[in-house]
């Protein structure tokens, strides 16, 4: 907490010791068990929780047998995406995946700012030696928010993208919606706010994109762009021009 007012740990007390030991009250050991709700949630997320969503991206991709895709995300493989966009090719698809999990955690936990000025963001240069149209699909998941500037790679992602081909970014955001919907009721804003009260960085300073920020990004460089929202899940698309 940043306005001195005590956080949710520091009314752990004798009641709570005779329980858990006084390791609950290390600020160490609480920091350790806040990161340790937050990482790791994702794959559960997505393959328990967001499998209508899981589909609609698929959908959107519009994969065919023999497709090259480009995947840039989080927790890539553990959350299934491959497997499961391989099945959609009929196993006959070529993919890449650029994981950038361990990056997007020591960003947030090193304090790591873009030149856009958010919180864990970076300049991608991940796809500079790709040639033009190389992709016949790609797929942004749990990275949005780590580019430090849409409106470039944007442009860079659509270059490697065929024409007539589809562009998917899907996030289940850490942003301020989060915030938001907590606040509904007060246990879960307590949770979230005893989940980051030691993470060592605040949940305002999480980055984030708005839907409007990723249309705007991508304007005149893909056609029938699309938003969706549904449970904290924001997912944008778009098809660059033949």
């Amino acid at each position: 907490m940043t306005d001195g007012k005590k956080n949710p740990w520091d009314y752990m007390g004798p009641a709570e010791t005779a329980i858990l030991g006084d390791i609950v009250l290390d600020p160490k050991e609480q920091a350790r068990w806040g990161r340790a709700m937050l990482f790791g949630t994702l794959p559960y997320m997505w393959r328990e929780k967001a499998g209508v969503i899981r589909e609609m991206i698929y959908d959107k991709l519009a994969l065919k047998p023999g497709d090259k895709v480009l995947i840039i995300g989080e927790c890539v493989e553990v959350c299934g995406f491959p497997s499961d966009m391989q099945e959609r090719m009929n196993g006959q698809g070529e993919i890449d995946v650029i994981d950038i999990t361990a990056k997007a955690r020591g960003a947030y936990m090193e304090g790591i700012v873009g030149r856009g000025g958010q919180l864990a963001t970076w300049k991608w240069t991940y796809t500079e030696s790709v040639p033009d149209e190389h992709y016949d699909a790609i797929a942004v998941l749990q990275a949005v928010q780590h580019t430090d500037d849409w409106f470039e790679t944007a442009r860079e992602l659509t270059r490697i993208l065929k024409p007539g081909r589809s562009i998917v970014l899907a996030e289940i955001m850490l942003g301020p919606n989060i915030l938001a919907s907590a606040s509904i009721d007060i246990h879960i804003e307590a949770w979230v706010e005893k989940i980051f009260a030691r993470m060592g960085w605040d949940i305002e300073k999480f980055p984030y994109y708005t839907p409007e920020q990723l249309v705007d990004a991508f304007s005149g460089i893909v056609e029938k762009p699309g938003t969706f929202l549904w449970k904290g899940i924001e997912v944008f698309w778009g098809r660059k021009p033949d």
